[in-house]
């Protein structure tokens, strides 16, 4: 590492180390994952603690370490105060902060997962929680080469019709295919129309997408299934947000 690094970093996590350190798990545009430890941070006369808010964006600086790179200053880009006003919108934020750092190991940055991130942050400050982590979501499993086929058999290849499906890893079936597979998985039409939509309906429009209680059920269940395809096990805050919706 340089002496002195600037990163553009997203924080997802954070937890205490030795007596007043703090660990960060960030998500950076240059190097993409990283674990960071911030010296006296929990010390009250810290410069630091104001820069490093958990689900912001914040350019660090950092220097090479003997453990980890050392964070020697910290200045927030974007606060995202309207989400962090919101105990139902940070809890998501948790959501989207966990699932990626799970599925993404340290290595090579990733500009656009960066930006899907970012995006999805700033969603969740004005629209539909539960829409914004359906979009980050899918654009994860895009960017880690398991996307959802929504349109055609997975099998067959035979362009499905106006009907719910039944799933299976990377897609759907047709009603020939599907009566050869045992899964009892099934998307409704009005989850899929929702899957497709939010693939190509623009960001600034996402917010105007609607899907009844059933359509969400359906939904879940469906990514779910694809979600175990970059998941071993399920997250913690995922649970959280399911018994917080009941």
């Amino acid at each position: 590492m340089e002496q002195y690094q600037h990163l553009n970093a997203i924080i997802l996590r954070s937890r205490d180390y030795k007596e007043a350190d703090q660990l960060l798990t960030i998500y950076t545009r240059e190097q993409g994952k990283l674990t960071v430890q911030v010296r006296g941070v929990k010390k009250t006369n810290s410069k630091l603690r104001g820069g490093i808010l958990l689900f912001s964006q914040a350019e660090l600086v950092v220097t090479a370490g003997k453990a980890f790179p050392i964070v020697t200053g910290a200045s927030t880009i974007t606060a995202f105060a309207s989400l962090r006003s919101d105990f139902v919108r940070m809890s998501y934020a948790g959501y989207a902060a966990e699932l990626l750092d799970r599925v993404i190991s340290e290595g090579p940055a990733d500009e656009e997962l960066y930006l899907f991130m970012l995006q999805t942050l700033q969603l969740l400050e004005f629209i539909d929680p539960w829409v914004a982590v359906r979009y980050l979501e899918l654009k994860i499993l895009e960017r880690m080469g398991y996307p959802p086929e929504l349109t055609h058999c997975q099998q067959c290849g035979v362009r499905l019709s106006g009907e719910k499906q039944r799933a299976v890893y990377g897609g759907l079936l047709c009603r020939s295919c599907a009566l050869h597979e045992s899964a009892g998985i099934v998307l409704s039409q009005e989850g899929r129309t929702f899957l497709q939509a939010l693939s190509y309906v623009p960001l600034h429009r996402l917010g105007w997408l609607y899907i009844s209680k059933e359509g969400r059920a359906s939904v879940e269940t469906f990514m779910d299934l694809q979600m175990q395809q970059v998941l071993s096990y399920p997250l913690k805050t995922r649970d959280f947000l399911r018994k917080m919706n009941m």
